[in-house]
């Protein structure tokens, strides 16, 4: 092709050799090799899609934790006040049970 046509350009050899070209093809490493082919290999879709399962199932368990220990944290909270209440209370009854209990006397 190149002998009978040489004022042809490289590119346009190749798109006659192998069809018309597009960014995620490399010509040059062979037919139909993907420039995403040579960067590495790439999880499957199967793959993807257990991992994604995973994942989602994993959130969900957290966000059940997270829901638990919000629970227990406002339960917590809850007594503490009750507690702060109590101790207020008394607090405040003090000098009332020392103005009616009587001194002990020891003669």
């Amino acid at each position: 092709m190149v002998n009978s046509k040489p004022s042809l350009s490289s590119t346009k050899i190749v798109e006659k050799c192998f069809g018309p070209q597009n960014y995620s093809h490399v010509v040059a490493f062979g037919g139909g090799v993907k420039s995403k082919d040579l960067k590495g290999g790439t999880s499957s879709k199967v793959e993807l899609l257990s991992t994604l399962r995973s994942t989602q199932e994993e959130k969900n368990y957290l966000n059940g934790e997270n829901k638990s220990l919000i629970g227990s944290l406002s339960t917590l909270e809850d007594k503490m006040k009750e507690i702060r209440r109590m101790k207020e209370s008394f607090t405040a009854q003090q000098p009332q049970l020392r103005a009616t209990t009587s001194p002990i006397l020891t003669e």
